[in-house]
């Protein structure tokens, strides 16, 4: 849950325009572009916080732990330079990781359960 609002709000940035014209309240419609990134990096602080808190909570090891760490790092750092000049371009990069951030997490969880059997 906690990855769609970064996720799509990056993508309505993009779109804004668009949701206002069809009375659609989405956050990048409705608010500032700076408030907008300072949702967008909280939410993407409690994504990466409960990503990394699965690796003991579930069991996960060191495949899954190391591709949380380093996802969550860039995730992170696009939040950030979202946060410190709230444009279109970084929320499109923001987006696009956002897919890729998502798939190498369900990937690293598949690999550590590979890596796991063959140990």
């Amino acid at each position: 849950f906690f990855w769609t609002p970064p996720h799509f709000w990056a993508l309505a940035v993009r779109y804004r325009e668009d949701y206002r014209a069809a009375g659609v309240p989405m956050l990048p419609a409705v608010a500032p572009l700076p408030l907008v990134a300072n949702r967008i990096l909280i939410y993407s602080l409690i994504v990466v916080a409960l990503s990394l808190g699965l690796a003991p909570a579930a069991g996960m090891g060191a495949p899954y732990a190391a591709a949380a760490v380093g996802l969550g790092t860039v995730f992170l750092v696009r939040a950030l330079a979202l946060r410190r000049a709230p444009d279109d371009a970084r929320a499109r990069r923001m987006f696009s990781f956002s897919i890729f951030y998502l798939a190498g997490l369900f990937g690293a969880v598949a690999a550590d359960a590979l890596w796991a059997s063959v140990r």
